[in-house]
């Protein structure tokens, strides 16, 4: 069997059998990995404290035909409120499902895993709403199936100012493409939109948002994963039971 080694998030873990775990890691140098922890349930395993969720991890891990196994793990970093925060803890679940979803296996995406890195230090001090939702919409970015506002999705004209939009169509309408019946889409909201997409982790700054446009870009982000996904994600039942 190969080994070998990366830094890992952990993104996901099952119960299985009597003292294991499945886990899903998303990694720098192999995208998203699925892998056995065998005995990480123990008490006395080496593997079980970094088996948590949301672990920053140094990880070296067993090729398998049918699974890798985790070898042995070193923590890197534990995120504090995404343990000890229930809030925090189910809209950064809200962001693992994602992934977990959306990314295929053995892809590498670094930028992506260096943006992930960010998100989760961001869940320890600002807000776990507007965290969560302008990490999806960042993260959305990578995968290729992301929404566009910026231009028409059908004739490529800038857009400034009101406009409308068709989550079929992949995007933003200007006044000359839109059709009967295509819902308009304010300008502010737009904006909104793009100051999440866009917003730096880096910064001290805190996002300005208002209420009303916070729900409307949650409802236009969820109706989108989920035309895409054919169903809801599980994660957002935890987040409504709060």
């Amino acid at each position: 069997m190969a080994i070998y080694q990366t830094e890992a998030v952990v993104l996901g873990a099952k119960n299985w059998g009597e003292a294991d775990k499945m886990m899903t890691f998303f990694t720098r140098e192999r995208g998203l990995v699925k892998a056995a922890a065998f005995g990480c349930r123990r008490p006395r395993s080496p593997l079980a404290g970094g088996m948590q969720m949301f672990s920053l991890l140094e990880l070296q891990l067993a090729e398998g035909q049918r699974v890798d196994t985790v070898k042995q793990c070193t923590l890197k970093r534990h995120y504090r409120s995404l343990s000890e925060d229930l809030t925090a803890m189910a809209y950064g679940s809200f962001v693992a499902e994602f992934l977990r979803e959306f990314l295929p296996e053995g892809q590498p995406e670094p930028q992506m895993f260096a943006q992930l890195q960010q998100v989760l230090t961001a869940f320890e001090t600002r807000n776990p709403r507007v965290t969560a939702l302008a990490a999806v919409y960042q993260l959305l970015e990578f995968t290729g199936m992301q929404l566009h506002y910026e231009h028409c999705v059908h004739c490529g004209r800038e857009i400034n100012g009101d406009a409308y939009f068709l989550q079929a169509a992949g995007g933003v309408l200007c006044e000359d493409c839109h059709e009967a019946g295509v819902p308009p889409f304010p300008d502010e909201l737009r904006r909104f939109i793009l100051s999440l997409r866009d917003f730096d982790w880096s910064e001290a700054a805190t996002l300005k948002v208002s209420a009303r446009l916070l729900v409307q870009a949650e409802q236009l982000l969820l109706s989108y994963l989920q035309s895409l996904l054919g169903r809801p994600l599980k994660s957002l039942a935890f987040i409504q039971q709060l």
